[in-house]
């Protein structure tokens, strides 16, 4: 596929709903891979005696690292370099989404639903979130370079 200008990343055109399509089904896919090892390392760290809480914190941490590298240059269309302040803005991001998940699932495995329930009954409303956010990270990654004059 080849790359789409940027204006269209915010265009409800037809090519601009193709565009969205197409990335938001490569983006599903890396988001998959993550939501495995996500997933994989929060039942781990429960079945071993870890809250639900501090589980989700560490295992999205560790699945929203690797989906970020694996998808911010190839599906987002980022240039290459590392820019500090947009992966800032993206763990920032994601430490707050983080922590109010986590609390929604621990507070339901409070109430005697089986952990893995409440984890995968959150992912429509996680990926939409994810997506717009990186698509809106992304999508003018000049405003993120730091001025060094």
């Amino acid at each position: 596929m080849l790359p789409v200008p940027d204006h269209l990343a915010g265009s409800l055109s037809l090519e601009g709903l193709r565009y969205h399509a197409a990335r938001a089904l490569r983006f599903g896919l890396v988001s998959g891979i993550g939501l495995a090892l996500d997933i994989g390392l929060f039942l781990t760290l429960v079945h071993a005696g870890v809250g639900a809480f501090a589980a989700n914190i560490v295992s999205s941490a560790a699945g929203l690292t690797f989906v970020y590298c694996a998808s911010v240059r190839r599906i987002f269309r980022y240039d290459g370099r590392f820019i500090v302040p947009l992966f800032a803005a993206y763990v920032f991001y994601h430490v707050c989404g983080t922590l109010f998940v986590s609390w929604a699932i621990s507070r339901v495995v409070h109430l005697g639903v089986a952990p893995a329930i409440p984890k995968i009954g959150i992912l429509p409303a996680t990926f939409t979130a994810n997506y717009l956010f990186m698509s809106w990270l992304t999508v003018h990654r000049e405003r993120w370079i730091l001025r060094m004059s």
